[in-house]
Order: C-alpha cells, then sequence, then structure tokens
C-alpha cells in the first residue's frame, strides 16, 4: 500500500561504487540501489584519478535503478543530498566543465615547487618544527602538481573543488559546497570555517588563490533545487530542494549519533579512522586541524590511518586464493569465511605485531608498515589477526590522543564502515578499546547522516540533536572483555608503542634511499 511518508533521497558517492538511498522520518533505509566502478584509472602505482563526468553518469544510473525500485515512494522524495569522499580534486573551466580527470584521494603522486615558499614562512615552519611537515604537504599537494607540470591545464582552470561540489552543480546549476565537506590540500581555514587568508602561515604551502574556491555554505543549507537538466538526467523531480551536508567521514559521525566529545565514532572503513564532535576548536595532533562537522558551531578532531581497512582488502587478494574460491562456490564474501576462521588464532596472534603504517601519515612521511615477531608457528591466519589487531591499536593510540587534547573522557564507541560488518572484529574492537563499542541500525551510516541533516534542513525535526534521537538507534553493543583488555594493554604498552621511535633511523634511510630512486 503506498504511503505519503515523507523520504530523503541520499547519494553516497565512494571511492568504488556509488549508492542511491532513502530514507524515512525515523532513520529507516526505505530502498537503495548500488553502482559499482573502477576505484580509479591508474597510469601508474603513483596515479589515482577518475573521469568527473563518467562519476555523475553513474550517479545518473544509480538514480534511475532506484527509482524503478522505489515505485510509488519516489514521489515520496521532499529533499535531496549527497556526500563523497574526501582528499580528492576536480578542476573545472569557467563553465564548470571539468579540464583534467580528478584526482583521487588514493592518489600518491609528489612534485618539486620550483618556486620557493617566502623565507619568513620557512623560517616560522622551522620555529614550530613543522618544516618536514610543510615541504611534505607542499610535495603532495595535487594543486602543485597540476601548476608545475601540466600548466595548459592549470591556465584554463577557474575554480577547483571537491567532488561534491561538482555533483552539487549538476544537481542544481549552483557551484557551492558545505563547509563540512572541505577536507583536502588547499586552502581552507579549518578553525574559522572559511578560506584562508593569503596571509595565513599555511597559504603558501598550496600554491592556489581563493579565487580558484567555490562559494561555500553551512550544512544544512539549501544549495539549490533540482534543474531541469538534472531531472531529465537522473529522473528526480523538479524543483526538490538540494540540501548541503558533509564530506563521507562527517556524515558518518552523525550518523553514529555522535554529538558530543563522550561518545567517540570509530570508521572501520578503507581508511579506517576515530573522532569526537567538539563545541570548540580542538586540534587532535599539534598542527592538525580539527574538521568542520555537519552539526552546525561543532568541529571533529580526528586521527585517521590512511590504508585503514583497505589492509584487509590487501590480506584477500594477497593471500586469501583459496578463500576466494570457496567464497565464490558458497556465494558469500571472502572476508565472511576469514572472519570464522578469525577466532582459531588466539589474542596476540602468538606474538605476531604489525604497525599498520601502509599508507604515511601527515606527521610520519617517512613511516613504513612493519612486522614483527614471526616464527615457525605462525600461519597466513595469525597475520590476517594481526592487521585486525594492529589496526585496533593505532586506534586506540588515537583514541587516547583525542582524550589528552581535548582533555575529555571517551566513554562509548560507535563503529561503521565495512569492518563493523563483521561480530568478531566488532568485538576485538572492545576488548582493545575497553569500552563498550556499538553498531546503528544501518551499515549505510554515511547515508543516514545526509537524511538527518535533510530532515532538520526541512524542518521535519526543530533540530540536529531532535533528528538524531528520532532517527538513530542502537542496533549491538559488544562490551569489553576485561581480562582481554588487560592482555591487549600490555602488547600495546610494551611493545605496539615502541616500535614507530625504536624504528625512526630505519625509516628515514628507506625513505631517503626511495626519494632519491624517484628523483
Amino acid at each position: 500500500m503506498h504511503s505519503s511518508e515523507p523520504l530523503i533521497l541520499v547519494f553516497d558517492i565512494g571511492t568504488q561504487s556509488t549508492r542511491a538511498l532513502l530514507f524515512d522520518l525515523k532513520g529507516n533505509l526505505v530502498e537503495k540501489a548500488k553502482h559499482d566502478e573502477p576505484p580509479y584509472i591508474s597510469q601508474n602505482d603513483n596515479r589515482a584519478e577518475k573521469n568527473p563526468v563518467e562519476s555523475w553518469q553513474g550517479i545518473c544510473k544509480v538514480s534511475g535503478d532506484l527509482k524503478k525500485l522505489a515505485g510509488k515512494r519516489w514521489d515520496d522524495i521532499v529533499g535531496v543530498t549527497a556526500t563523497s569522499v574526501r582528499n580528492s580534486l576536480v578542476f573545472l573551466d569557467k563553465d564548470c566543465n571539468p579540464t583534467r580527470n580528478a584526482i583521487m584521494w588514493l592518489d600518491k603522486r609528489e612534485v618539486h615547487c620550483p618556486d620557493p615558499m617566502p623565507l619568513l614562512n620557512r623560517f616560522l615552519y622551522a620555529v614550530v618544527g613543522m618544516g618536514e611537515t610543510a615541504k611534505v604537504s607542499r610535495k603532495t599537494c595535487y594543486i602543485n602538481w597540476v601548476r608545475v607540470n601540466q600548466p595548459d591545464v592549470w591556465q584554463k582552470t577557474a575554480k577547483i573543488v571537491m567532488p561534491t561540489a561538482w555533483y552539487n552543480y549538476n544537481f542544481t546549476g549552483e557551484l557551492a559546497d558545505s563547509r563540512a565537506g572541505q577536507a583536502a590540500k588547499f586552502p581552507y581555514d579549518y578553525k574559522k570555517r572559511d578560506w584562508m587568508s593569503k596571509y595565513a602561515l599555511n597559504y603558501p604551502v598550496f600554491g592556489c588563490p581563493t579565487e580558484k574556491m567555490c562559494r561555500l555554505v553551512d550544512p544544512g543549507e539549501i544549495i539549490g533545487y533540482i534543474t531541469e537538466k538534472c531531472s531529465r538526467e537522473t529522473g528526480i523531480k523538479q524543483g526538490l530542494p538540494f540540501i548541503a551536508t558533509g564530506a563521507d567521514k562527517a556524515c558518518e559521525t552523525i550518523g553514529n549519533g555522535c554529538l558530543s566529545k563522550e561518545v567517540a565514532s570509530i570508521s572501520l572503513g578503507t581508511a579506517a579512522s576515530v573522532e569526537i564532535t567538539t563545541d570548540k576548536y580542538v586540534e587532535p595532533e599539534t598542527f592538525m586541524p580539527a574538521y568542520t562537522a555537519v552539526a552546525n558551531g561543532k568541529y571533529n578532531p580526528e586521527i585517521q590511518i590512511f590504508r585503514g581497512f583497505w589492509m584487509v582488502s590487501w590480506f584477500r587478494d594477497q593471500f586469501a586464493l583459496n578463500e576466494k574460491i570457496e567464497a565464490e562456490k558458497l556465494g558469500v564474501s571472502p572476508e565472511k569465511l576469514l572472519d570464522e576462521k578469525l577466532s582459531k588464532v588466539p589474542l596476540g596472534s602468538n606474538g605476531l605485531m604489525i604497525q599498520p603504517y601502509w599508507g604515511p601519515g601527515l606527521k610520519t612521511p617517512q613511516a613504513k608498515g612493519i612486522m614483527i615477531g614471526f616464527s615457525d608457528i605462525h600461519t597466513r591466519l595469525h597475520v590476517y589477526r594481526a592487521i585486525i589487531e594492529g589496526l585496533g591499536y593505532a586506534l586506540y593510540d588515537g583514541l587516547e590522543n583525542l582524550q589528552r587534547r581535548s582533555r575529555n573522557k571517551i566513554t562509548r564507541i560507535a563503529v561503521a564502515g565495512g569492518g563493523s560488518q563483521s561480530d568478531i572484529i566488532c568485538q576485538i574492537t572492545a576488548d582493545i578499546m575497553g569500552r563498550e563499542v556499538y553498531r546503528v541500525q544501518t551499515y549505510e551510516t554515511s547515508g543516514l547522516g545526509c537524511a538527518i541533516v535533510g530532515f532538520s534542513s526541512l524542518k521535519y525535526y526543530a533540530s540536529i540533536e531532535d533528528a538524531v534521537n528520532g532517527m538513530v538507534r542502537v542496533k549491538d553493543t559488544f562490551a569489553p572483555d576485561a581480562e582481554n583488555h588487560e592482555k591487549y594493554m600490555q602488547y600495546y604498552n610494551r611493545v605496539y608503542k615502541k616500535i614507530y621511535e625504536r624504528n625512526l633511523p630505519i625509516y628515514n634511510e628507506l625513505y631517503k634511499m626511495m626519494e632519491k630512486d624517484r628523483l
């Protein structure tokens, strides 16, 4: 029977898929369509690009698929929102046409900028101990790479935006983006929630005038309305309001119901992270910004493990051929079979430990992943559990750091992302963290966060807080085992915390050798 209950249409555009979702006022996922696509175009191991036009075509396709699935309920849509990945850039000409492929967050290209940064800035970076970080940031800034290596593209580029701004333009004809969506290497002042002044200390790092940035709006603000052209391409009703939300992690945090600094949101996704929501601006690490939260006036201090649960995919592809073949026969995922075998490996993986720096952090550019403790009793399943535990240690380290920096005690943890679908991974996370871990009613937490913003913006709820209370429900909880937590803390304090510092001289030598090879 047809219901007239209002729905919010959400597009969640990820690295490997685009999902179109319909949520109702109670936070129920009413319908879903998914379009898989290659994660990126790679010219070599360091490049990760996507054609923005093809990404928009993927949105159009998944929208049409969802419309067919929704039937009459498609007419109940009252607003449209979108969220996407961070640290990725789209380059546009004066007519908002792409001047090149988008550069995605997995890209590892580097550039040597022939123009030095101002002497005063270099001096100040050195004084505060951020000289190397500033150099690495400049070298890995996608804007600088295009500016130096593709002057013809740079000349044609009028605007440089996050992917969400490009999608927003295609939906509404307005080139604008949410302040809560800004998380990339370009001149955004996270504390002021606006573009940087040209006199800001970090401004020279990015090599880009703020005139090339787009208009910023607050999360919850209506960017524009679905255009006639968009309606033709997507099947969405012309004139529906399109509402600004935020980047995927910001939306995931609110979709997890994390509105206070006492509850942390842990993403067990491709890039793993732990973040909290604060009223005051709190740098998660010295000189590392706190991102703009989807809840207006708040911030999201975050610690990220760049490769995160990508390492599970890495293990599956490199070492789990048997499980992949068996899973195909059974019609299940290889991860499900690996999870069933995970509990057969004892806590601590018989002394095998992993530091999961498969991708370097901003303040640890020379860091590398490391495995220690191998002996003749270890199997590939020990490696798998050690990966899960190593990611847990890294996230625990981030959690402790957030507590110190915010001067606040974190009492509960919400989990989301691919890894959160596994009960045993959730239990290991609870045991390492020593805190209750919970999952909400849907795996699509970024989409749920978008829907929360959409309904509160359209006044179906009086506030974001009311929308969270009405739309987020705890589905599963995992209580920590005190004995297991104590064992994990021994591994963490006596071994894990010492790995990075003890191996730093070796990392530095490797970094220098690899840098010389690249040059």
